[in-house]
């Protein structure tokens, strides 16, 4: 019986990492989705050009 519970937790775990794994594009790659606010950032100017 205890063999039985945790094979359907162990299912419900792959289902629920599948579910997290399909945020990806189209070629596979992942898709990043980034938390962190705005920060401009100002490069400086190409001297002798």
């Amino acid at each position: 019986m205890d063999t039985a519970m945790l094979a359907e937790k162990f299912f419900l775990m792959l289902e629920s990492l599948i579910k997290t794994q399909g945020q990806t594009h189209s070629d596979g790659s992942p898709r990043i989705v980034s938390t962190s606010p705005h920060v401009p950032v100002q490069l400086p100017t190409r001297s002798g050009m």
